[in-house]
Order: C-alpha cells, then sequence, then structure tokens
C-alpha cells in the first residue's frame, strides 16, 4: 500500500524538499502544504485532510506548533531539524570561503538563544541544543507565536550596529526576509541520509499505528447479583444491559459483537474504539451512560487491550475482576498488563506486571496470571490449592483454573502433593504446590 505524506514547510525550502524526496523516491507520494509564519499552521492543517497517512514537517518547531492547535491530531508527525552534521558541513563552507572567519561575529540562532556558544560548538567542545522535545511549559502557544519575529529582528539588529559579518538561522521562514534587509544569512539544509531516516521512521510509525488500530479491544460489564440472588432477575437484568449497550453501540460507526457469557456482557470491537470510550486511558464512556439511565443494579467495568484476542479478553476479565471488589468502578488493562484505574476518577497506573515469580520462571501465562495464582497459593492452607478453589479466588470459571493449573505443572512450576475430596460425591481433586 502506498502511503501518503503531507509535508509542512515554508516556501524557502520547497525546491529543495520536492528535489530531495524524488531523488531519495522513498515509496510513498506526498504534498507540499507552505506557510510563511508559524501563525499560518492553524489554518494550513485543515486543508490536510483524512487521505494523508501522517504529517511530516521542516523542523520540530512547526511539528510542535500542531500538537498545540490540534493536541487530538492521531496521526504520526515526524520532522527534520537542522542536524549537526549539516552544521558542520555549513561552517565548513564558510571557512573554506574565509579562513580568517571570527566566530565571534557570527550569529547562529539555532545554538546562541539555547545559550550555546558557536566557537565551543565549532572545536567539538559543546554539541548542538536538542530541540527534539519541546515542552508546552517552555515553548507555549504565546511564545511560539512571536518566536520567528524575535529571531528576526535579533538577526537585524545584531547586523546593522555592526557586530557580526554574517548570520546562520534555523528559521526557514526568515531567511528571505532577512537577505531582502541585506543580511548575510546562511540556512544549514539537512542532509539526504538524515531526511532519509527521518521518513523511514515516520513509514513504520504508520505501519505501527495502523496495526494497532485493527487489534481488539473488549469490555466486560459484570453486573452485580441482588441480596436475594434471584437467577430470573439477573437474568432479566442482563437483557435490559443488552438492549441499553445496543442503543449505545449505535452512536458508534463500528464493527462490533456483543454477547453474554457466565462472567458477564462482553463487547469485543478495536483499541481504537477502546482508546476513545476511555479517552486515551482515563475517562469511562460506558459507565457514565449506563450510570444516567439509572438501572438501580450496580455493575462492574473492564476494558482489555492486548495483542490478540485470548490476551485482550483475559485482561478485559482482570481489569473487571479488580472493578469489581472495589464496587461501581472501572478499570482497564493495557497490553502491557498496566493495570489503571479507576476511570474517571483520577486515573492512574495501580500496577505495572512484572514476573513476581522470578525470572528463572518461563510461562505461556501472562505476568499477571502468574502473579494472581501465586497470590492464591500463599493466601491458602500449606500454600496448596486445587482448580475449584483457584476459581473462587480469581473469579474464573473451574475449567479456566484447571487450565492454569496444568500449564504450569507441565512447565515445571507446580506439583500435585496430594488428593482430597471437596465433596462427598466424585473423584478426589488435585492439590497443586510449587516446587
Amino acid at each position: 500500500m502506498v502511503r501518503k505524506i503531507a509535508v509542512i514547510a515554508t516556501e524557502f525550502l520547497e525546491e529543495f524538499i520536492c528535489k530531495t524526496l524524488d531523488e531519495l523516491n522513498l515509496g510513498f507520494t506526498y504534498r507540499i502544504f507552505t506557510y510563511h509564519t508559524f501563525q499560518d499552521l492553524k489554518e494550513i492543517y485543515k486543508d490536510i485532510t483524512e487521505e494523508y497517512d501522517g504529517i511530516l514537517t521542516s523542523g520540530s518547531f512547526p511539528a510542535h506548533m500542531i500538537k498545540l492547535y490540534y493536541p487530538r491530531e492521531e496521526r504520526p508527525i515526524c520532522f527534520f531539524n537542522t542536524d549537526e552534521s549539516a552544521m558542520y558541513r555549513l561552517l565548513l563552507i564558510l571557512l573554506q570561503r574565509n579562513r580568517e572567519l571570527d566566530f565571534d561575529r557570527v550569529y547562529a540562532d539555532i545554538i546562541q538563544m539555547f545559550g550555546g556558544d558557536l566557537k565551543a560548538f565549532a572545536e567539538g567542545k559543546e554539541n548542538m541544543p536538542d530541540i527534539s522535545e519541546l515542552s508546552e511549559e517552555e515553548f507555549s502557544l504565546e511564545r511560539m507565536l512571536h518566536l520567528e519575529q524575535e529571531q528576526y529582528e535579533k538577526h537585524l539588529e545584531l547586523w546593522r550596529e555592526g557586530k557580526t559579518d554574517l548570520s546562520i538561522t534555523r528559521f526557514s521562514s526568515i531567511v528571505l526576509r532577512l537577505r531582502e534587509a541585506g543580511v548575510n544569512v546562511y540556512f544549514p539544509y539537512p542532509g539526504r541520509s538524515y531526511i532519509r531516516e527521518v521518513c523511514g521512521n515516520l513509514l513504520q510509525k504508520i505501519d505501527k499505528k495502523e496495526l494497532e488500530e485493527h487489534q481488539p479491544g473488549i469490555v466486560i460489564i459484570k453486573i452485580a447479583a441482588s441480596e436475594k440472588g434471584f437467577s430470573q432477575e439477573l437474568d432479566l437484568n442482563y437483557v435490559r444491559l443488552e438492549s441499553l449497550m445496543t442503543e449505545f453501540l449505535k452512536e458508534w460507526m463500528m464493527d462490533y459483537s456483543i454477547k453474554r457469557y457466565h462472567y458477564g456482557m462482553e463487547i469485543v470491537t478495536s483499541r481504537k474504539v477502546i482508546l476513545e470510550w476511555t479517552e486515551d486511558m482515563t475517562e469511562d464512556r460506558v459507565g457514565v451512560y449506563l450510570k444516567s439511565k439509572k438501572t438501580g443494579w450496580g455493575f462492574s467495568i473492564g476494558y482489555g487491550l492486548g495483542m490478540g484476542l485470548a490476551q485482550t479478553r483475559m485482561n478485559a476479565l482482570s481489569a473487571c475482576h479488580e472493578a469489581e471488589l472495589r464496587k461501581n468502578v472501572s478499570y482497564l488493562m493495557s497490553e502491557r498488563e498496566e493495570l489503571i484505574g479507576p476511570l474517571g476518577q483520577n486515573a492512574e497506573f495501580i500496577l505495572k506486571v512484572e514476573n513476581s515469580a522470578g525470572p528463572e520462571i518461563q510461562s505461556s501465562l501472562s505476568p499477571l496470571t502468574l502473579k494472581k495464582v501465586f497470590a492464591a497459593m500463599d493466601a491458602a492452607p500449606k500454600k496448596g490449592i486445587t482448580a475449584q478453589e483457584l476459581a473462587f479466588r480469581l473469579g474464573v470459571t473451574k475449567r479456566s483454573a484447571n487450565r492454569m493449573l496444568a500449564a504450569l505443572e507441565k512447565e515445571g512450576v507446580l506439583q500435585v502433593a496430594y488428593k482430597k475430596r471437596t465433596t462427598s460425591r466424585g473423584r478426589p481433586e488435585s492439590v497443586f504446590v510449587r516446587l
């Protein structure tokens, strides 16, 4: 599939970028959207329709501006700055032209506006300032809107006062204006290999985003049983829940399946939808919707993300189980098995699961499942547990508990210590202990 890239750059760089991208022939199509100043970016962005898979900007400042103006932009954005190689190439050219070049009479905003020293950089004593990541605190929208003009005036002032023999700027938007004012100004063009690397990173991010959007997402809603424990009443509540959720889902243009299981109502959709419902793992739109219906019954909601359907379902079950313990709240478990919640209530990372069983244990079970199995065993008498007891403690079916124990036995993590009867009928159950 041929990707389509929107390139945002100044008119000064348009010809250079077109020539470079055409010569590199990186396998994507592109269109250049030109701007004069950072203030133009807000309107220019509106012309970048959904047909574009990603955005490439000529500098981290324009990319930062887009994020400030449109913080919910989800398409990958990459940029190419003036890198150190480009700066050294330009300085070498200038020194070849003038062996007596005095760095004290050169203003290079790319270095000096951040407190650096051009001579120290040229001698290899300082690195070029890293502006690949710009904080909103230091580079607010208000500051960004005036940054170009401030640097233009700085270059012009130093030149007119006779304090500089030449200027070097990373702001391609002010090059032509400075030249028109008579300033001897240079722009350090980024190298081809650097641009190729940036474009490659952008294409990788686009592929990753597309893959993530097709990953599954699951929501499990479990209705709290009434104190009287009437199964018929619970069944009716689930019928009502399915009707309510079907109504809710009609508002979203998406594919989904909804079905009731023994563990609750399960909605299978995509990762993208889950992130929208939770507003990037912070809020709980499903819970807010159900509470607005004033059903009168309590419920727990677990959102799950994962690399495959099995992991996603297990994570949703774990999140729902945590929500059930805390009553009438919602949790989310990510594909990295990070538990986040309660959603909508200053959600935070509650648990980042690591293999607490020890690095020597290699298991087909997830680290979270291992953690829960061992926690259940530690709480059991004599540190031994049956499938029935494990199912009760983890809130899963006995069949699932049997599978977990069988897997750990096969992998040499557990062993059967003895058998015991838990009922007066049927076969005795195996009691598992850790090796």
